[in-house]
């Protein structure tokens, strides 16, 4: 009688574990289902001309927005724009769910890969030095020279690996390592190219330009998605149709061909 009673124990206790796992599998049914579930997808990004930035009505714009605009409609969901404070949280705030995606001209490295996956590569880009106009800095100079970059961003990582400046002023955003230069609180700042064709020589940057010879790291642009996460295929295509159909080259035009395509990940 007890070893019978133990067996039907034993087999509820397997029925309990089966029907948990299948509630488990239930509650994390995937991103895409969550997104469409909620009626938005929430973009992560920081205020990066020409990828995203506001205009004059505060509204988010830029190659980055108006794409991750066009895939959210795709899916049939609002597009929420979450600003990330802080660069170096950009792989946290993902992970806890705080965004869905991170599109914002980031550069796909291979560390950052550890922690996230990413999308087709859609662009491509290098970090560049930028000085003040009439500045007798060469390149050679850059390590007896004091350097702004955005904390946690391909420029920083480059500036500590490669230039290795006297000092280095990690500050939050690239704009704020330009507005270091203008300052005159650095000498040089290393930003990405992309966002170096955008401003310099415009508006509050017109008395900036690039440092001849001083351009390091060729990278490309990808969007950064949770690990596993099934939104990566229908970002993939979705990519893939808007490189084909010329809406990413008529983007770049938008906004002063400061977007170089990467037309080697689309053949």
């Amino acid at each position: 009688m007890k070893k019978i009673i133990s067996l039907i124990l034993a087999a509820a206790m397997m029925l309990t574990g089966v029907f948990a796992l299948a509630s488990c599998g239930g509650e994390t049914s995937g991103d895409l289902a969550a997104v469409k579930a909620a009626g938005k997808i929430i973009v992560g990004i920081t205020n990066y001309e020409p990828m995203d930035y506001p205009d004059a009505n505060g509204k988010w714009i830029g190659f980055d927005a108006e794409l991750a605009e066009q895939f959210a409609e795709s899916l049939g969901v609002d597009c929420v724009f979450f600003e990330i404070a802080d660069w170096n949280n950009k792989v946290a705030d993902i992970n806890a769910k705080e965004i869905d995606l991170i599109w914002n001209g980031m550069t796909a490295s291979d560390e950052l890969g550890t922690k996230i996956d990413f999308s087709t590569a859609y662009a491509k880009n290098a970090q560049v030095v930028v000085v003040k106009k009439g500045s007798t800095l060469t390149k050679d100079d850059l390590g007896n020279a004091s350097v702004a970059a955005e904390s946690g961003s391909a420029g920083a990582i480059v500036a500590e690996e490669t230039i290795k400046p006297k000092s280095l002023n990690k500050v939050q955003k690239q704009l704020d390592a330009l507005n270091e230069v203008l300052a005159g609180t650095s000498d040089a700042a290393v930003i990405d190219l992309t966002m170096a064709q955008s401003k310099l020589g415009k508006g509050v940057f017109a008395e900036l330009e690039l440092l001849e010879g001083a351009q390091y790291s060729d990278e490309v642009f990808a969007v950064g998605l949770r690990k596993g996460s099934d939104l990566k295929a229908e970002l993939d295509a979705f990519l893939a149709e808007k490189y084909e159909d010329g809406t990413m080259a008529a983007l770049s035009a938008k906004y002063d061909d400061a977007i170089v395509l990467n037309d080697a990940a689309f053949k």
